[in-house]
């Protein structure tokens, strides 16, 4: 496993996030963040309106987009350490930071493969950026003799709200801690913020 350092960085101690790490969390963070406005708009202001499925496609993309990052991220983060948490912090502090990191991946590929498998119910093909997304493996052959409409609203319902709030939740979370720590004598934004300096 090799270290996920910033090569500029001399001492573990003082070390950030690299610079793929740094990409991968902004870049699902802002997505994630677009999913959710797009995702209200759509059944808030566009709901049944003949707009509405244009800007579906464009949500289920990002969705499937956040879902292959969100693996992607996975992968480097099983093959990378990241850099050691502050030794000021608490314990209670690194188990909460570590607790909430571990609920956001869960989340991360919840939202985008409930969103799959509710468009994978039927057969109309997924949008994926102007190609087909295949739909999702054995789902059909699972949902034989039982009630599709009832599967699918079930996941509709999950994926519309519970699941939402939940992320919102934890990403609210996340910066509090974040914020808390850059006054109380533990900063830790930037490590993953690029062009913030580390303390002296």
């Amino acid at each position: 496993m090799t270290t996920d350092l910033d090569p500029a960085s001399a001492a573990p101690a003082r070390s950030r996030y690299s610079t793929v790490a740094m990409a991968l969390h902004w870049i699902i963070a802002l997505s994630i963040a677009g999913q959710i406005g797009l995702g209200w708009y759509m059944g808030s202001v566009e709901d049944h309106s003949p707009a509405q499925r244009a800007l579906e496609e464009i949500h289920i993309s990002f969705g499937l987009t956040i879902l292959l990052l969100t693996v992607a991220r996975i992968a480097w983060t099983l093959t990378h350490r990241a850099p050691p948490a502050p030794a000021t912090l608490a314990r209670w502090e690194k188990i909460a930071a570590s607790s909430v990191q571990g609920l956001f991946y869960v989340m991360m590929l919840a939202l985008p493969l409930s969103g799959w498998l509710m468009e994978s119910v039927g057969r109309r093909p997924i949008p994926f950026w102007g190609a087909a997304w295949p739909h999702f493996p054995g789902l059909a052959a699972m949902l034989q003799g039982q009630d599709a409409r009832a599967f699918k609203d079930t996941l509709e319902e999950a994926h519309g709200e519970p699941l939402v709030w939940i992320m919102i939740a934890l990403a609210a979370l996340h910066v509090l801690g974040a914020i808390k720590h850059q006054f109380d004598g533990s900063p830790v934004l930037w490590r993953m913020v690029p062009f913030l300096k580390p303390p002296r």
